[in-house]
């Protein structure tokens, strides 16, 4: 059976912090991990890796649970599913505010 998103997020945290995926819980935040800044850049290298996306840097920095990442890449692979371009769209939505 296939993973679901969960499962397939929790297992990438769980890789990343040499730690058993059981301890890693949906409320579980990046802080709780230990995880700096610096860590959390690479773990979203290594989840877009995990799901063939890109993460826009707007939505890199709203995440901060293993919940809101779980929430994040399943709104972004249902706009891969519909044939969105999620980084375009951010990237027009960026140059549309440095018009302003």
């Amino acid at each position: 059976m296939a993973e679901t998103v969960a499962e397939r997020v929790v297992r990438v945290f769980a890789e990343f912090k040499k730690m058993p995926p059981e301890e890693i819980k949906m409320s579980t935040t990046f802080e709780e991990l230990g995880l700096d800044s610096l860590d959390g850049l690479n773990l979203i290298f290594e989840l877009e890796e995990e799901f063939d996306l890109t993460v826009p840097d707007n939505q890199i920095q709203e995440m901060k649970s293993v919940e809101q990442v779980v929430a994040g890449i399943e709104a972004l692979l249902e706009a891969k599913e519909k044939g969105i371009d999620v980084t375009a769209e951010v990237a027009k939505e960026f140059a549309e505010q440095q018009k302003k």
